[in-house]
Parts: structure tokens; C-alpha cells; sequence
């Protein structure tokens, strides 16, 4: 029997309203007009706990294999442009299953039930998948401290006593004479490398480490093998539906080979393939598609990717949310898995905040320890990048360099020129908040550039591929789809939302209360908002263009009013180059694509 990494479930309504979980081929509740599918890694928490999974769970995940492979193909040839979607998002880390299983049943319900603009297409089919994270549970601290190896344990249980022996010897007139004093030295020494192992007992429990590891190991991987399997599934189905009578071995491979065959040659029109990727989860989705990227490929090896992948699909769209990756990643060519995978999907999209302090405190703590930098700066993460707010008013807010991109990128110039000689650059516009000592605080990307390559930070470079949305002053009504509730009145849901041109040491401070008392979600308040949700979703399922199209017929006006809802929300946007040239413009995907691909390499 066929071996699967990971179990499938269904996401129906029950009552209209409520959504659950149901195995596959449950005769409970009712599909959604765009079908959801919760699929969680099977990988434990910890190896000791790692079970054979029994025949019925191999068949019911078989079961829906097929039955997600069924959907999109049959909307491959009933939808009205012939084209089918498959979005899946990508939880973070320290994220429990309930939690996840909450989100992923909002997002189901969402585009489902609160969105018209997205169910009324009809042609997608959405996966929630899980990775097994491990929440922070500091009741766990017995079965981490028995957990540590020999030599570190007894480190910390001599240091220990040492901190005992040394508050008695403390308390009786033996530790004021020169042997007090020097046997005092020893155990403050034992103290010292007690507290030290004491310290490796908290790492652990913070799990992120444990989690960077499962996510690489089990949750990248187990996500490449659905998609093998759900890729393997359709081409069965293309098969079966070309040569229904094969019956023989050398009929059925013969069947196959021609299915093969059919899937290239549609190559412009094959199963959409987008992510969203939250925190950790930005990690994986980056892995995956670098794993599943044929190295081998010619286009690969000359820096012009395509977007196929597999048989069946082709990448088209990856939203990082607060994305748990290095900022140098869209700064520096090196060993870039990043930009290896933006250069295969059609759009690309960022959300970040300047106040997300779990990734500024936390993440960038922890990978103090892995990361080889010899700076700070360095090790922030890219979630963790902001816009310039020069004005410090709401004429920072929208699309900042919408007026630059009218101006500056006439249809007749190449992007890459265009680029060039734009007066407003995104790596001068985007910044850290690092430099303490600083007049202003800050360092931009533009800086950070130009320490780390040779490049022109005037030219175009992998950053030109992101639009960027920096949400650190997002202000809106707090939306609840699991109740349909709101918030009596609009908060800020990252942070404060003071609109300071840059946050002081105070801020962050305040940011660390609201997020530990649940007042605000720093790092994950995208997923809250009205307006958010309906800009992440509808990215995600529509994309940019078919997105614009909601708000008006024509391009160019349709833009001007998604600016101004932008500025509305206060949040920054920095619209990509390459959107402008392809959705406004009406630009060619491809050729504008490979353009701003020589563009990048010319400037490496």
C-alpha cells in the first residue's frame, strides 16, 4: 500500500454557519463552493512518539488525494476560462493544532461565505496544512530538564547546590576568611556554568529551535510529497479520461506518457499553484519550492525560471506574512533560496511591521545563536522591514510611489531601464529599525546593499518583485468570520498605531505588554482586520488584477481607489514594478518577466 507522510480531512458547513472537520467521504455537512481540506503532517511532536500509521488512514488520505485531484480537473474543464487554483497556507511556528484548525476554518468560511468576489469564481480549492509546531507550554519544564544530556545536567544540578553551599557559606563567619573567599570562587564558577544549562533548558522550551527543525525536516518535505501525490493523481485522471479502456500494463504507461504530453502543451494553462505563508510558515513554502524546482533546467541554470512545476502545476502567487526569513534574502544573491523561488511565481507580495516583536525579540534571539553574521542588523528578520514615513502624516500612507510609477515607467521604456531611472527606489524605502545610536534610528535596505555587493542599488534587484505592504500603523474594525463579530470600534491591530515616522525603545516596550496580555496580535494581526482579510484573500484567490477588477473596470482608476483604501487603513504600500508594467500597464507576463530577470543578473 501506497505510504502517506500526512492525513486529509474535509472542511464542510454544518447549519450554514458552522465549520468542522469531517473524514474523508463523511456524509456530514456541506462542501463549500470552493472546497477546503485540512492536511496535517503526521510527523510527533517528539521521535518517540512516531507510530505507523494504520491501512485506513493510507486510504482515507488516498481518498483525498483523489478527490482534490477530482475537483481540479474537473474545474479545468467546466470553469468558464479553463483554469483551476490551489491555495494552501502555511501556519507559523508555536502554533497549536486548535489554533490552527481556528485559522484555517476562517479562511474556509471566509472566502466562502463572506466574500463574493472570491466564491463566485467557483475554481479553487483551498488547504489548510499544518507542520507539526509545538506550542510554548512551560509545563513541559520537568520533561525538558529530564530530556538534557548527562554532562549539562549535571552541570546544572552541581551548579545548583554550588548556589546552596554558597548562601550558606554566606551566613556563617567561615566565608569571610581567604578560604571562604576562594572556595566561594568555585561554586560562583559552578554557579555560573549551572545557569548556563539552565539556559538551554529554556531555549527548549521555547520550542523555536525544536520547530525550526520540524519544519525543515518533517513540514517542507511532507508538503512536497502532497503535492507529488496530488500532481501523480491528476495526471492518473488525464490518463483514465484519454484512454478510459487501457487495461494492460503497457496501455496504462503508454496512457500516461501521453497524459505527460498534454500537460505540456498546456503549459500557459495548467493548476495555479499560490501559498500563503505566516511567519515560519514563510520558511516552508520558500523550501518547498525550492525542492520541488528542477536544478537541472535550463531556463533554471540561464536565472529564467518558468513557473511549471511538476506535470500540473504552475506557481503563480506567494504571500509572506510577517515571513520568518533573513532580510539579506532580497538584498544579496548569495545562496538566495528566496529570490530562487520569487523568480518562478507571477506575483509576489509582503506584509510586514516594524512593531512585530516576535520576530524582532524572539526569532532574532534565537537565530543570534545560528545565524553567521558578526552584526545585529544582519540577523533581522524580513518580516520586520518597514516603509519610510518621511511625513509622519497620512500623506505616507497608500501606495507611496504610485505617482513615481506614472511618471517614470512609460510602456515604451523596458522595466530594467525604467528602474533605473525611476527617482524613487524600494530599497531606499524600505528600513530597519537598528541603529540605536543613530540621529534617526534607522538603516535602509539601500545601506545594507551596498556593504553586502557590488550591485547598484539604482538598478533593478530581486526586491523589484515584491509588492510590499507594511501595516505597522493599520488601523481598522477587528472581524471575526468564525462569528461574524466586529470590534465596537477600529484599533490599531499591530501595533499603536501613533503613526511615528520610527519606534523608540518606549514603543516597543508597550508593544510587549499589549502582546502578552492579548490586547493586540503584533505578529499575526493581518489575519484580524476587515480590510486586511479581504486584501491577503482576495491576493490569494483572485490576484492583483482580478482583485482590481472588483473595484472598477478600469485599471487605472481601479488602482487609485485601492490607494486610497490603502491610505484609509494607514497602511504603506510599495507597489512592484513589475505589477505596474503587467496588470496596469497590460504589459506580457513572460516578456516582462524575463526582462526584469536580465535586468537582475546584469546587475549582479
Amino acid at each position: 500500500m501506497k505510504q502517506f507522510p500526512f492525513t486529509i480531512d474535509k472542511l464542510v458547513f454544518e447549519h450554514e454557519s458552522q465549520v468542522q472537520l469531517v473524514p474523508i467521504g463523511s456524509p456530514v455537512g456541506v462542501e463549500g463552493r470552493i472546497p477546503g481540506y485540512f492536511v496535517m503532517s503526521s510527523a510527533p511532536p517528539n521521535v518517540e512518539d512516531a507510530q505507523e500509521s494504520s491501512p485506513a488512514a493510507h486510504q482515507q488520505a488516498q481518498q483525498g488525494i483523489d478527490e482534490i485531484a477530482e475537483h481540479l480537473y474537473r474545474m479545468m474543464t467546466t470553469s468558464a476560462d479553463g483554469t483551476a487554483k490551489l491555495v494552501i497556507t502555511v501556519h507559523g511556528y508555536n502554533t497549536s493544532r486548535s489554533g490552527v484548525e481556528a485559522w484555517y476554518k476562517n479562511i474556509f468560511k471566509y472566502v466562502n461565505r463572506h466574500d463574493p468576489a472570491i466564491s463566485s469564481s467557483g475554481n479553487a480549492v483551498f488547504i489548510g496544512y499544518r507542520w507539526p509546531s509545538e506550542g510554548v507550554d512551560l509545563g513541559k519544564f520537568w520533561e525538558a530538564l529530564a530530556a538534557l544530556p548527562p554532562l549539562p545536567r549535571d552541570l546544572l544540578l552541581t551548579g545548583g547546590v554550588c548556589a546552596l553551599a554558597l548562601l550558606i557559606l554566606n551566613l556563617i563567619a567561615f566565608g569571610e576568611t581567604i578560604w571562604g573567599f576562594l572556595i566561594s570562587l568555585v561554586l560562583v564558577a559552578f554557579f555560573v556554568l549551572g545557569t548556563m544549562m539552565l539556559a538551554l533548558v529554556v531555549l527548549r522550551l521555547v520550542v523555536y529551535f525544536r520547530d525550526n527543525y520540524r519544519a525543515n525536516n518533517f513540514g517542507v518535505l511532507d508538503l512536497v510529497e502532497l503535492l507529488r501525490q496530488i500532481d501523480g493523481a491528476i495526471l492518473q485522471r488525464t490518463a483514465q479520461e484519454m484512454f478510459p479502456r487501457a487495461a494492460t500494463k503497457t496501455e496504462h504507461l503508454q496512457a500516461m506518457a501521453q497524459a505527460k504530453t498534454y500537460w505540456q502543451r498546456r503549459s500557459q494553462n495548467k493548476v495555479k499553484l499560490s501559498f500563503i505563508g505566516h511567519s515560519m510558515g514563510g520558511f516552508v513554502v520558500t523550501n518547498v519550492i525550492r525542492i520541488l524546482s528542477d536544478v537541472f533546467d535550463t531556463n533554471s541554470l540561464e536565472d529564467h525560471p518558468d513557473g511549471d512545476i511538476g506535470d500540473v502545476f504552475r506557481l503563480e502567487r506567494m504571500i509572506l506574512a510577517s515571513p520568518d526569513i533573513t532580510v539579506l534574502t532580497i538584498i544579496t544573491n548569495r545562496a538566495n533560496f528566496l529570490a530562487a523561488s520569487l523568480r518562478r511565481f507571477s506575483e509576489s507580495y509582503l506584509f510586514c511591521s516594524e512593531g512585530d516583536i516576535a520576530l524582532r525579540i524572539a526569532s532574532t534571539a534565537a537565530n543570534y545563536i545560528t545565524f553567521p553574521s558578526r552584526t545585529q542588523v544582519r540577523g533581522y528578520r524580513l518580516g520586520n522591514v518597514a516603509i519610510e514615513n518621511k511625513l509622519g502624516n497620512t500623506e505616507d500612507y497608500g501606495l507611496i510611489n504610485l505617482a513615481a510609477l506614472d511618471k517614470d515607467f512609460p510602456v515604451s521604456l523596458p522595466i530594467g531601464e525604467a528602474i533605473a531611472q525611476s527617482q524613487v527606489n524600494v530599497l531606499e524605502n524600505l528600513f530597519l529599525t537598528a541603529e540605536r545610536f543613530q540621529p534617526r534610528g534607522v538603516v535602509t535596505l539601500a545601506d545594507l546593499f551596498q556593504d553586502q555587493t557590488e550591485g547598484d542599488i539604482t538598478r533593478a534587484t530581486v526586491a523589484d518583485l515584491f509588492t510590499y505592504f507594511d501595516c505597522t500603523d493599520y488601523f481598522d474594525i477587528k472581524y471575526d468570520p468564525a462569528d461574524n463579530t466586529c470590534s465596537a470600534e477600529p484599533i490599531g491591530l499591530l501595533s499603536r498605531a501613533k503613526g511615528h515616522a520610527v519606534l523608540k525603545p518606549w514603543d516597543y516596550f508597550l508593544l510587549t505588554l499589549d502582546y502578552a496580555t492579548g490586547k493586540r496580535d503584533v505578529h499575526g494581526g493581518y489575519f484580524q482586520g476587515q480590510f486586511s482579510q479581504e486584501l491577503l484573500y482576495r491576493l490569494a484567490f483572485l490576484g492583483f488584477s482580478d482583485y482590481l477588477q472588483t473595484l472598477d473596470a478600469d485599471a487605472h482608476v481601479a488602482l487609485s481607489q485601492f490607494h486610497l483604501a490603502c491610505q484609509a487603513k494607514q497602511i504603506q504600500g510599495f507597489l512592484s514594478p513589475f505589477r505596474y508594467r503587467v496588470d496596469i500597464q497590460g504589459g506580457s507576463l513572460e516578456g516582462t518577466m524575463k526582462d526584469l530577470l536580465d535586468a537582475i543578473q546584469a546587475n549582479k
